[in-house]
């Protein structure tokens, strides 16, 4: 594989993550999101479950609340490094262009 096309690579892998990123922001923008992800599960069923963890339950019962916690948590993650990764892939894509720039331009002076 030559360079060009490993940059290429690059430039399109980037491009995929600013996407996804993209959809993502779209996606939490919407009302039905808000409604059933940020308020319903995010916030009220992290209140429940945290009320429930106060209760005299089985020690399973206990570690299936656990887990439950950290799926809402886990999400929340997963949601926030989405757009963390997507706001690095905007300077990659530049800065990979450039190099693809410099390689063409080295390509047509030899």
């Amino acid at each position: 594989m030559t360079e060009l096309e490993q940059v290429q690579i690059q430039i399109e892998t980037a491009e995929k993550i600013r996407k996804l990123r993209d959809n993502c922001v779209k996606l939490m923008d919407n009302i039905y999101f808000k409604d059933v992800i940020e308020e319903a599960y995010f916030k009220e069923e992290a209140a429940r479950l945290v009320m429930a963890k106060s209760a005299p339950l089985p020690e399973a019962s206990l570690q299936v609340i656990d887990h439950m916690q950290y799926g809402i948590g886990a999400l929340k993650n997963f949601l926030q490094e989405l757009i963390r990764r997507g706001a690095e892939m905007d300077q990659a894509v530049g800065e990979h262009e450039e190099t693809r720039e410099e390689i063409l331009a080295e390509e047509i002076s030899v």
